[in-house]
């Protein structure tokens, strides 16, 4: 019988070598699923590599001394920043306090000096006119200029030096009872009178006794005596002491004034210029 024949392989060998050799055509695109399942495998070594990283450092222990001096020095900056912003407030509120003083000042200065003006321009419109001048059963009006009237204007009329020889004359700006002191009005020289002012009416008093005028004329020397101070505001030496007006020099200060309402008035009735009066 003659020997089998061997079996012929399936596959020659050149379909084998052609099966090993790779296509020259295009690869096949990897499926999406098996790329997302890729994705996680790829990050964890990465998270694993830090874990590793966190744990080989050391970790940085916090002196709490050097912490307790850093609050301080917070506080401090917070402290000194809270006492700035006081005392700038501060200083604000003084300052505005101050500007609201000033303005206070200067409005009462103002005040003042519209008073003052206003009392001299009532003065100023007395200087000039008729006084009525009493004496026994007369009353006649008299002419004055800058608040000034003459014994010898009123003997003129009344014919005083006539009667009585050598007789003195005087003005009062009240009527005496019987007793009383006698306090003429200032004159200078004699014979002259100070202070009138116009539509008032004052009392004529004679003096006959050439004696009892020189008695007369002390009494008034001390009662208009003084420190002549040119009679104006600004230039009155020492006024702390007493009040000025009795020397023709209106009082500043109400509190050594006799009669501050009346100064610039009692000034003029003491031979003071009223010119002069807001110097």
């Amino acid at each position: 019988m003659p020997p089998k024949a061997k079996r012929q392989a399936s596959n020659p060998p050149k379909a084998k070598a052609a099966a090993r050799t790779p296509s020259t055509g295009p690869a096949k695109a990897a499926s999406p699923t098996r790329v997302a399942k890729a994705a996680p495998a790829a990050k964890a070594p990465a998270k694993a590599a830090g874990k590793a990283l966190a744990k080989a450092a050391p970790e940085e222990k916090v002196d709490p001394e050097e912490e307790k001096r850093a609050a301080e020095a917070a506080a401090a900056a917070a402290e000194e920043v809270a006492k700035e912003a006081e005392k700038k407030a501060a200083e604000e509120a003084e300052a505005a306090k101050e500007a609201e003083k000033k303005a206070a000042e200067e409005a009462e200065a103002e005040k003042q000096k519209a008073e003052i003006e206003a009392e001299l321009k009532r003065l100023a419109e007395l200087a000039n006119g008729e006084v009525v001048i009493r004496y026994s059963m007369y009353a006649e009006k008299f002419p004055i200029s800058d608040h000034k009237l003459t014994a010898a204007t009123i003997d003129e009329l009344y014919c005083l030096t006539d009667v009585m020889p050598g007789c003195f004359i005087h003005l009062a700006e009240k009527e005496f009872e019987h007793g009383e002191d006698h306090h003429y009005m200032k004159e200078d020289p004699p014979g002259t009178f100070h202070g009138l002012m116009a539509n008032e009416t004052y009392w004529c008093y004679v003096q006959q006794d050439p004696e009892q005028e020189k008695k007369d004329q002390e009494r008034m020397r001390q009662q208009w005596a003084g420190v002549q101070v040119g009679g104006g505001v600004g230039d009155r030496g020492s006024e702390g002491e007493t009040c000025s007006c009795g020397w023709g020099a209106p009082c500043t200060n109400p509190m050594i004034c006799k009669d501050w309402d009346n100064r610039f008035a009692n000034a003029i009735k003491a031979g003071g210029n009223p010119i002069l009066f807001t110097g």
